[in-house]
């Protein structure tokens, strides 16, 4: 395997919207000016620091997104018309008991979810409804800023050769409508953590940190699926078993002690999902906005959903003539359960940043994606506004069309990363550089997250004729 892959390349040269965009600072990178050359550890070590400086500003425009609301309170129907609605306040259980203990009130989160949002609440002071809901949401967005400059880093980090990359997660419009939203950046980030552990070879250590992401939200099972693909194609199945059994064991031991306490104060978030029909974002919910309900078969067309993903998982993993990358599958499979839902949340785009970032979209096809993302983030809560005064709402025909609309923007994106995928020509014959030889059919390696699977030649390869 070579080590030594292309040199890092400034983004302002090859994607017109960054070298638009870098007008403001100067313009792009001079045709004779020439990348700093550093150690090879610490060569992404000031994009993201620049990077992770600048994403607290990004932040900060979320803040300011939810003033209305941080001012007024978060009150029914006046968050939805100012699209200024946070989970975070509304459904903290702000001073309640810890939530996942008998006799307490559920708290509709995964565990280590639920268990954050409970400890920040515990150091709000005690005041006025209105009082502790701006404490505690001013407490959490210090805490997103801190995540959000951790996931920069941890982004920079996977892709050491194009840390500027990053600038997908730092800059995107998606952070400033949703970031603020939810809890979801805290299980972003520890998936993105698990990635790059697996990237660097520290299997042990991914799994770890996958299985608490898996705790936080349950979306990281794709990235696990999406692995294991690549470690059938590439013979390192044994590798993605030690993976996937420490994420296991250790999803076991944060869950097991609330299992025994109180099972059903863990289990009612996932039983609340297998009860529930389609929901806001949901293309099963549009059928039945304009009269044509799915009654009761939207659990199994969603499971249906998770097969199709793994379908199609498996044929852009296994059948590409050059081995896609890890951060690719994981997109192109998350993309398919994302669309196939039962509920997709505005937050949902979250889940998609570091992926973005990884693959290196180009950035048009990025603002293609969030100018939905931001159009429907603006339609939904007008349509549950509606739902108390509908002469002022988005009716129902409109919610419909604009979720339609969203979906296929996911897909677009999945589409532009296939095609990258696509283009890649066959794998080529490489010695390895400056350690031992991987083995007989060594190969060039493109993925920085291929971890054990890099320069490993190929153990199956499916031809579709």
């Amino acid at each position: 395997m070579s080590q030594h892959a292309p040199e890092s390349v400034a983004p302002t040269r090859i994607d017109p919207v960054a070298a638009s965009a870098s007008e403001v600072i100067g313009g792009p990178l001079g045709r004779y000016a020439a990348m700093a050359r550093r150690t090879e550890g610490s060569s992404w070590l000031p994009a993201a620091a620049v990077l992770a400086g600048l994403s607290s500003l990004t932040v900060a425009l979320g803040v300011l997104q939810k003033a209305h609301c941080f001012n007024t309170g978060w009150n029914n129907p006046d968050q939805f018309w100012h699209a200024c609605y946070s989970d975070l306040p509304v459904s903290s259980g702000i001073g309640q008991a810890m939530p996942y203990l008998p006799g307490a009130p559920h708290l509709d989160q995964p565990l280590i979810s639920g268990v954050v949002m409970w400890l920040v609440g515990l150091v709000v002071p005690k005041g006025s409804v209105l009082a502790q809901q701006q404490w505690y949401f001013a407490m959490w967005a210090v805490l997103v800023t801190v995540v959000v400059m951790a996931l920069v880093v941890v982004t920079a980090a996977s892709v050491p050769r194009a840390p500027w990359r990053a600038a997908h997660v730092a800059f995107s419009p998606v952070l400033v409508l949703a970031g603020l939203v939810s809890v979801d950046l805290f299980g972003v980030l520890l998936a993105s953590v698990a990635l790059w552990a697996w990237g660097r070879n520290k299997i042990i250590l991914a799994g770890l940190v996958l299985g608490l992401s898996i705790s936080a939200r349950t979306y990281p099972l794709v990235l696990l699926v999406a692995i294991g693909l690549l470690a059938l194609r590439s013979g390192k199945v044994g590798a993605w078993a030690r993976l996937a059994g420490t994420a296991l064991i250790t999803w076991l031991a944060v869950s097991l002690p609330w299992l025994v306490i109180n099972a059903d104060g863990l289990l009612s978030v996932y039983r609340s999902w297998w009860r529930s029909g389609p929901s806001y974002g949901s293309l099963w919910m549009v059928p039945g906005l304009l009269g044509h309900g799915l009654q009761g078969r939207v659990t199994v067309l969603v499971i249906g959903g998770w097969a199709v993903a793994l379908v199609v998982g498996a044929l852009f993993a296994l059948s590409l003539d050059r081995r896609p990358t890890v951060a690719e599958v994981s997109l192109v499979m998350l993309v398919v359960v994302v669309v196939t839902g039962k509920a997709v949340p505005v937050q949902a785009g979250l889940w998609l940043l570091p992926l973005i970032a990884l693959v290196g979209l180009k950035w048009r096809d990025h603002l293609i994606w969030a100018g939905s993302e931001a159009i429907y983030f603006v339609a939904v809560w007008l349509y549950i506004a509606g739902v108390s005064q509908p002469d002022r709402g988005l009716p129902p025909g409109g919610y419909s069309l604009l979720t339609v609309m969203r979906a296929a923007a996911w897909l677009y994106v999945l589409v532009q990363v296939w095609r990258v995928a696509g283009s890649r020509g066959p794998m080529t014959l490489s010695e390895p550089v400056g350690q031992e030889p991987v083995g007989p059919g060594a190969v060039e390696e493109v993925d920085p997250l291929a971890g054990p699977m890099a320069g490993v030649s190929d153990d199956l390869l499916v031809r579709i004729s």
